[in-house]
């Protein structure tokens, strides 16, 4: 049964900002706004001017997904710095950070390793269309023991790449694994058992930690953020850029990598225009 909800249109919430600033891949436009589809739930919203209205299978889902419960006017409130992270606020301050299933992150980063969004949208349909439940007009994400039931060969085919054997040993390593609960250990812990998934690294673990598992202090550096702090920190390795930046921003560290990464890589593209 759909369900219909509006949410004001404020300067601190914006859908098109929050879809397009890298941390989720199931989305795309519509006549009128944004289809989006995140588990096994799905939702179209339309930009009604001073408003969005959402049209879905869960409100109570939805409402939690796009973090609404966050008072982010105060937390850009308590990040402004007067530079470039007001800067980057003020560029991209509609962004929320997004609720996602850790285990759907988990794969959906591993798929986007070294590569760019429309292979990776791509490259994650073609598997939820092959594994996912049919909800009638769309795949659900496909369970753990369905991403397991197929081996590397069915990745390569799909067009993953390299990154085909990490999807196939890391499905069948999770089998059995709750991995939500991880959520009741720290950052490092969860960290930890991300780094131990064959194919994961710094940068894709800490994604996981941010969109996933709703862990701010973690700071992924790519090639934009490297960008946005080339002059501060020159020469510096990424994993180790990433522990600075986390140590700089605190607990905040995860809103200001969106912010930056966002303004960095959508503001470049539009001042060539």
């Amino acid at each position: 049964m759909k369900v219909i909800f509006t949410v004001d249109k404020t300067p601190t919430f914006d859908v098109g900002q929050t879809l397009d600033c890298g941390q989720v891949f199931r989305f795309k436009a519509i006549e009128g706004g944004y289809r989006l589809i995140a588990g096994r739930h799905c939702a179209d919203i339309f930009d009604l001017g001073d408003k969005y209205r959402f049209e879905c299978d869960d409100a109570e889902f939805f409402r939690s997904y796009f973090d609404f419960d966050t008072d982010y006017a105060s937390l850009q409130a308590e990040c402004r710095d007067g530079g470039m992270v007001s800067d980057a606020i003020e560029y991209g301050g509609g962004i929320h950070i997004l609720r996602q299933d850790p285990v759907e992150t988990i794969f959906s980063f591993i798929i986007s390793q070294n590569n760019h969004i429309p292979r990776i949208k791509g490259i994650i349909e073609r598997v939820c269309e092959a594994l996912g439940e049919n909800m009638g007009d769309y795949y659900a994400f496909p369970t753990v023991e369905a991403l397991a039931s197929v081996g590397e060969e069915f990745y390569a085919k799909i067009g993953a790449g390299y990154r085909a054997a990490y999807l196939a040993r890391v499905a069948k390593s999770l089998v059995g694994v709750d991995v939500k609960a991880w959520n009741a250990l720290s950052t490092d812990d969860i960290r930890a058992k991300l780094l131990s998934l064959y194919g994961v690294g710094r940068k894709v673990a800490d994604c996981v930690l941010l969109f996933g598992f709703n862990r701010f202090d973690v700071f992924p550096v790519d090639t934009w953020i490297k960008k946005v702090f080339e002059e501060e920190y020159k020469n510096v390795p990424a994993d180790k850029m990433a522990t600075l930046l986390i140590q700089k921003y605190g607990y905040y560290a995860g809103f200001v990598q969106q912010w930056l990464f966002f303004y960095k890589r959508t503001k470049k593209s539009f001042d060539k225009v």
